[in-house]
């Protein structure tokens, strides 16, 4: 059954029908779509057609695969965490699987979606089929884009579409054709840049910022940005952008007092209280109220 609710990973129950969608997110949250299917304990598949590049990433689920392609057989496992990589236009005659149920992620890499987050720097990710995968920076990625899209996106689209296009540029280096250039040694932004978007950060950090505005303000690509930026301040857009949301938070908790933590938090760029509190607790060791109580 479809979920179309804020839910988690973990939230979601299996099926024994392999075609079930249990949840899902338009390429319009993420830049990419995003589903979450289930890993049958005992079922099959025919015709199973895959038209656009795709990954499937386990998220729980053990026990085997059987794929037939004409004449030729391919007798697989299922284990967390395994990916399948499957190129465009991908077709089994029949799927069999046999095990304990789970649940997977597919991500799509449709053309306009690839070219729309690298700016036109990829027109296309060629992958290449490949069973039985393990890698941990792809599936980490898949399983960190999935809980975030499912939940909402509760920490921006800046974070969505930042972990869409760190798991695109790992595709295409390991898993795909030729590899995007390389940024050459010590390719960075350069020093107007970088006071630029210092600048353009601390006078909009309680907006709603998406790499692509960011990009935008360098007129780059999203895709060449990001490798720039990180390259630059070793850290990535979205990690930069919550370090100055929290400064910020962390100055009005202490310095307005007349101010609801709620307010504070929709004013410096949290989506929610809840928000600030998680991120205020998972990077300063602390929570608003606390922090305000130790102040006062």
């Amino acid at each position: 059954m479809l979920s179309t609710r804020h839910t988690r990973l973990h939230d979601l129950v299996v099926s024994n029908n392999p075609h079930d969608v249990l949840a899902c997110s338009p390429s319009a949250c993420a830049g990419l779509p995003v589903a979450v299917r289930s890993i049958p304990a005992c079922g099959f598949s025919e015709h199973d057609h895959h038209p656009t590049a795709c990954i499937y990433v386990a998220h729980t689920g053990t026990g085997h695969r059987r794929y037939q392609r004409g004449l030729h057989t391919l007798d697989l496992r299922t284990a967390p965490r395994m990916i399948e990589v499957y190129e465009a236009g991908l077709h089994f005659d029949r799927a069999e699987w046999a095990g304990e149920a789970g649940r997977c992620i597919e991500i799509l890499f449709p053309d306009a979606q690839v070219q729309a987050l690298t700016g036109g720097e990829l027109q296309s990710l060629p992958l290449r089929t490949a069973h039985e995968v393990f890698d941990d920076r792809v599936s980490s990625l898949a399983l960190q884009l999935a809980e975030e899209v499912l939940a909402g996106a509760p920490s921006g689209p800046l974070y969505a579409r930042g972990l869409s296009l760190a798991l695109l540029a790992v595709l295409h280096a390991h898993h795909a054709g030729p590899a995007p250039a390389r940024l050459a040694a010590g390719q960075v932004l350069a020093p107007d840049q970088r006071r630029r978007i210092i600048d353009f950060v601390a006078a909009t950090f309680g907006d709603k910022l998406t790499l692509d505005r960011l990009a935008g303000e360098l007129r780059l690509s999203p895709f060449h940005f990001a490798r720039l930026f990180k390259a630059t301040f070793g850290v990535t857009p979205h990690d930069y952008v919550q370090r100055v949301r929290l400064d910020a938070a962390v100055r009005a908790l202490q310095c307005h007092e007349d101010r609801s933590i709620a307010e504070i938090a929709d004013r410096c760029g949290f989506s929610s209280q809840s928000h600030l509190t998680t991120q205020m607790r998972r990077h300063l060791g602390t929570t608003p109220r606390t922090l305000r109580r130790l102040h006062g």
